[in-house]
C-alpha cells in the first residue's frame, strides 16, 4: 500500500466529487468512520483528502473528495 488510507479509482468520481470504495481497499488496520477525513489515492494520480460520508454493513464506503492537495487540507486529518 502507498501513503494513503484508502485506494480509490479517481476515474469513477462523480461530478460532485463522490466516490465509492470498499473496506478491503484500506490500509491494514484502517477503520472507516463517517465524518472523518482520510487520504485517498491510486497509482496513477496524486493523493487527495476525502471525507467519509457513509459506511454500510457490506463494507462499502462513500467518500467526498475535496479539491486541492493533501497539504492544503492537512488540518482536517486526524493524527495517526
Amino acid at each position: 500500500m502507498n501513503d494513503y488510507d484508502l485506494a480509490v479509482d479517481f476515474m469513477d468520481m462523480t461530478n460532485d466529487g463522490r466516490l465509492w470504495t470498499l473496506l478491503e481497499d484500506g490500509r491494514p488496520g484502517f477503520v472507516p468512520i463517517a465524518g472523518r477525513h482520510v487520504i485517498v489515492g491510486c497509482e496513477d494520480a496524486d493523493p487527495a483528502v476525502a471525507r467519509i460520508l457513509s459506511v454500510n454493513a457490506e463494507g462499502h464506503i462513500e467518500l467526498e473528495v475535496l479539491p486541492g492537495s493533501v497539504d492544503s487540507h492537512r488540518d482536517l486529518l486526524a493524527p495517526t
